[in-house]
């Protein structure tokens, strides 16, 4: 009973909180940066936050606050670096820049801590649960209110401003809350590549462009996503484990080679 209460539960809520957080962190990625595969990973915002979470904990060990706030300036950063480069490159330079960052950060968080599970689903404890739910349930509440507004991206900008809406607070809005939302999940489970990917583009094939149905379909789709990944790797070779984020990749990369291979068939037709 205590293995279930303090080890199993709070994992299991944790990979639902954290599923539900990245699907809806890269549908609004994608909508803001009118990207079909922009993702937290791809962008370099889960490395970031990884790095500067490893950086706050090293700084102030007791704190475990410290880690998100860490992590959210960290998601910040390499944000706010993606946004002065947005003008001046297209939407797959942005995603190669996004790939760089990543592999900058990735080695930086290896050289303070080596441990790939620093943090992880596995180490997930009833305190890191507690901060994922608070900002995940906020987050997500915050998702659902201003997810008309992600409709209107759709439009041109001089479209949105005969409107009386600002194209640009509109994108800052959607850029915050997802990068919010990426931060702390990396903070907590670590860092979970192409959930962003995968149940965005799921949710757009099912029910189409309209992010006041995707926003909750995204979350209930992330959540199950990361659920099942994670139980099918801590039992298919148990009592070892395989990382959710191996399966992922196992199931992401072909997906996002689909994706890319299928718009360049649609930019030939």
């Amino acid at each position: 009973m205590n293995i279930l209460f303090n080890i199993r539960l709070p994992r299991i809520i944790s990979a639902l909180l954290g599923g539900a957080a990245l699907a809806v962190s890269g549908a609004f990625f994608q909508a803001a940066l009118r990207n079909p595969i922009a993702e937290p990973a791809l962008l370099g915002i889960s490395s970031a936050a990884n790095l500067f979470a490893l950086i706050g904990g090293l700084l102030l060990p007791a704190l475990f606050s410290a880690k998100i706030i860490a992590a959210i300036l960290g998601g910040c950063l390499a944000f706010l670096t993606l946004a002065s480069l947005q003008k001046n490159l297209d939407p797959y330079r942005l995603i190669l820049v996004g790939v760089a960052l990543n592999a900058v950060f990735t080695a930086l968080g290896n050289l303070l801590n080596p441990n790939q599970n620093a943090f992880s689903l596995a180490t997930s404890t009833w305190t890191t649960t507690l901060f994922l739910a608070v900002i995940t349930l906020l987050g997500l509440a915050v998702a659902l209110v201003i997810s008309p507004f992600a409709n209107y991206l759709k439009v041109g900008d001089r479209q949105l401003q005969t409107l009386g809406l600002s194209p640009k607070q509109l994108r800052i809005s959607l850029l915050s809350l997802a990068t919010l939302l990426a931060a702390s999940s990396t903070a907590c489970i670590g860092i979970l590549a192409f959930i962003g990917i995968i149940v965005p583009h799921h949710a757009r094939f099912l029910l189409g462009h309209d992010y006041r149905q995707l926003v909750p379909f995204c979350a209930l789709g992330g959540a199950e996503l990361l659920l099942l990944t994670d139980t099918i790797g801590r039992l298919v070779i148990a009592p070892n484990e395989i990382s959710a984020n191996i399966i992922l990749a196992i199931i992401g990369g072909p997906f996002l080679i689909y994706i890319l291979l299928g718009r360049k068939k649609d930019a030939h037709s």
